[in-house]
């Protein structure tokens, strides 16, 4: 009863966006609009929550893909904080299925370090504590995307999935014995910008998702005294991303 009672309220507080707990962040799930060999994209993204990504993808060959992408978020706060830097790289392909369908697959490694600190209310059953919770992990992901493009818009849908794999998680400077969760990521997004002219270079992405543990639910009878933690670690979160899309192949070319 305990354990329900403290997940209600950290659930309800986090739906009015008071506080957030998991140590991990996800990874804009790559989205590219690429077509043929020798075609780029650098992707420049800020999320509603303060975090920056940078991502870059190539296709040296026709029908293949290679991507790298880094992030991080600082924050200075000493009670309520989040920050976080990681990397990734994947290895994939892309098929054009028409003139205006394109789909695309991704599979990849990625390593990543962050510490996140709250307060942990507890409205019925005591005073709050502050919480700290400090990870190291490496991921595998596998991911897949869709579109329909015209010469002005975009739209289209990616669903990844990533093993988190813990090297290191501590709360309040303890360890913790959680050693993996799978994480499940559909995301929507749209693209503007003018396939002619002076800007064809150029696009803006907008992008909104989830990232959720399936059957993330404390367990009330567990002998664990972790039970609560973990929970808080796997809870889902709502992304939403403003991005910058460049096509560097597009520079050198003449104005249409």
């Amino acid at each position: 009863m305990m354990l329900r009672l403290r997940s209600w309220t950290s659930s309800l507080l986090l739906t009015l966006g008071l506080s957030g707990c998991s140590v991990y962040a996800p990874m804009l799930p790559a989205t590219p609009q690429l077509r043929d060999k020798g075609q780029a994209e650098v992707q420049a993204t800020s999320f509603l929550n303060g975090r920056w990504e940078g991502a870059g993808t190539y296709s040296p060959v026709k029908h293949m893909l290679v991507r790298a992408a880094g992030g991080f978020k600082t924050d200075s706060q000493d009670t309520t904080y989040f920050r976080v830097r990681q990397y990734e790289v994947g290895l994939g392909g892309y098929y054009p299925i028409s003139n205006h369908f394109l789909i695309s697959g991704l599979g990849g490694y990625g390593q990543a370090v962050s510490n996140r600190g709250y307060v942990q209310p507890q409205l019925f059953t005591g005073e709050s504590y502050n919480v700290d919770f400090k990870a190291r992990y490496h991921k595998y992901f596998g991911e897949v995307s869709a579109l329909y493009y015209n010469s002005w818009v975009s739209t289209g849908l990616a669903l990844r999935m990533s093993q988190i794999r813990f090297d290191r998680l501590t709360y309040n400077g303890e360890p913790l014995p959680l050693q993996h969760m799978t994480r499940v990521e559909p995301m929507l997004f749209a693209r503007f910008g003018a396939e002619e002219g002076a800007l064809r270079w150029l696009q803006v992405q907008t992008s909104a998702g989830i990232t959720t543990v399936p059957g993330n639910e404390p367990n009330p009878n567990s002998l664990d005294p972790y039970e609560f933690e973990y929970s808080r670690i796997r809870e889902g979160r709502i992304f939403l991303a403003l991005s910058l899309v460049f096509y560097p192949h597009l520079l050198g070319k003449p104005k249409l």
